[in-house]
């Protein structure tokens, strides 16, 4: 065997090293690639527990603020209700007649006076009316009651998730409109 035999020699072995480290290259780039496309199950675990972790508190937030709403609107159209009854009760042609007075509503003698009935079915809502004298408040300088002063009071019950739940409304009336009206000592 010439030089010329170990030339050709030494490049095969250069070229078949530069051909083996080629294909170690495209298999290592093989490998790379196809471990870079996709993800391992770890991973995906990880992705998923972090993405519970902040949706669980926005779900927990958004489901807090519908109860709150609905409960809200329950108020709401309860306090409806109440106000609708306290109107009527404080028309002068029935207040003053009707004093004091306690009605259970509703109320077959008193049927100006009654809740909505869907409102009333769904919850099983009932109310009260009370019509008396306003009790503390007393004509100046004699601490008698002042008989011109009437306390309207209506009270709305009703079941909510099976808890009880109420409302009340206050407000006062004032006879105005009596030649004997007597407010002080003075007069």
């Amino acid at each position: 065997m010439g030089p010329n035999s170990n030339v050709s020699s030494g490049q095969q072995q250069t070229a078949s090293k530069n051909c083996a480290d080629q294909g170690n290259l495209i298999y290592s780039k093989k490998i790379s690639n196809s471990s870079k496309s996709g993800f391992t199950l770890v991973e995906v675990m990880i992705a998923v527990l972090i993405i519970g972790a902040g949706v669980i508190p926005v779900l927990t937030l958004f489901m807090s603020g519908s109860r709150t709403v609905e409960r809200g609107g329950l108020i709401l159209e309860a306090t409806i209700a109440g106000q609708n009854i306290l109107d009527r009760a404080k028309s002068d042609s029935f207040l003053w007649a009707h004093i004091p007075l306690d009605i259970k509503i509703p109320d077959e003698k008193f049927s100006q006076f009654s809740l909505p009935e869907f409102f009333s079915k769904k919850y099983q809502a009932s109310a009260t009316l009370s019509i008396d004298t306003a009790v503390g408040h007393t004509i100046l300088g004699t601490g008698a009651n002042d008989p011109n002063l009437i306390q309207i009071t209506v009270v709305i019950y009703w079941v909510e998730n099976n808890f009880a739940r109420s409302t009340r409304i206050l407000t006062y009336r004032a006879r105005t409109n009596s030649f004997g009206l007597k407010t002080a000592t003075r007069y």
